[in-house]
């Protein structure tokens, strides 16, 4: 054996697990996660065994400022964030003090594209000159149309297995809690009006595990009944880092709403939302409109994928 390490350089690189960890971290996420672990069994044991391999993966927390190699986590960046060190987490108030930079998940920002932040889907534009449309990130309704997993039958009965590695998933790195806040809004002749509950895993893997994975975000979007998906209303996720403070200022007649897009001009309401968008780092913020009359009982499209969705989960779940 020493003979062949001598002659063969590489294979001593191969054989010395510390060095196999740093080639391996420098893969990109996909190859590191599939093809990766279907080369031989030493490449599967180290692969899932190696903590810093498992950060890199999204299935272990790294609460480190600064991770390493630095260049594994750079190159998750979209390209355009990758030119000023300090825009890992943008944030549309100027201030990301109150929590730390984050790397979002690159595999789960491209299958689930509605549950993470829109400036993480196309270049970041930074300057003075920008079209208004695009000067903060812009927040569009929340739409399981986009979702890799409605694409086709086979991506939908792959997706909803339960054993899938994307439901292990942490969100980003350094991890968020692992609980949901939902909050709901019923805007009303009488006023505006709301409900705020979070939303808790229900069978964490380990008592000691408090953060949020992917599985429990995308079952809370599917199944929980106050998020309203209807013809009047619209839901949508929020990212504190890229919800600006609320200003008691803009409170009154005229003023503006809170959160900026389909909020509420009402003072409990907006404060009620400041509160919530404080305490977690991720709302699912939902807003109804209270009619006198509900007109069908037809379900909207975005009804109809839903109950699909929950279908397909509930039907897996049975196997």
């Amino acid at each position: 054996m020493q003979e062949q390490e001598q002659k063969h350089p590489q294979i001593k690189v191969f054989t010395t697990p510390e060095l196999l960890e740093i080639i391996l971290l420098y893969l990109d996420t996909r190859t590191l996660l599939v093809s990766a672990q279907r080369v031989c069994q030493t490449l599967t044991a180290l692969i899932r065994s190696s903590p810093a391999i498992q950060q890199a993966l999204f299935f272990q927390p790294n609460k480190q400022e600064k991770w390493y190699p630095k260049s594994i986590w750079k190159s998750m960046l979209p390209s355009a964030l990758k030119k000023d060190p300090n825009l890992y987490q943008g944030s549309i108030n100027g201030s990301e003090l109150a929590y730390p930079r984050r790397i979002y998940n690159p595999l789960l920002v491209q299958a689930f594209r509605p549950f993470f932040p829109s400036v993480h889907e196309y270049p970041f534009i930074h300057g003075e000159n920008v079209p208004e449309t695009e000067e903060k990130e812009r927040k569009e309704p929340f739409s399981f149309q986009p979702l890799d997993m409605i694409s086709s039958s086979e991506k939908k009965t792959a997706y909803a297995r339960q054993e899938a590695s994307w439901r292990k998933m942490l969100l980003c790195q350094p991890p968020v809690n692992g609980e949901v806040t939902v909050f709901k809004m019923y805007h009303a002749m009488g006023g505006d009006s709301y409900e705020c509950h979070t939303v808790s895993p229900k069978s964490p893997i380990s008592s000691n595990d408090k953060t949020l994975k992917m599985g429990h975000f995308f079952a809370t979007l599917v199944q929980d009944p106050d998020l309203y998906f209807g013809r009047f209303g619209q839901t949508c996720v929020y990212w504190s880092a890229y919800v600006p403070p609320y200003e008691p200022r803009s409170d009154g007649p005229g003023h503006n709403c809170y959160p900026p897009e389909e909020g509420s001009f009402y003072p409990p309401v907006k404060k009620g939302f400041a509160r919530a968008i404080k305490k977690s780092e991720v709302v699912v913020y939902s807003r109804e409109v209270i009619q006198c009359c509900n007109g069908d009982d037809e379900l909207t499209h975005e009804e109809s994928l839903r109950k699909k969705i929950a279908e397909a989960e509930m039907e897996a779940s049975k196997v």
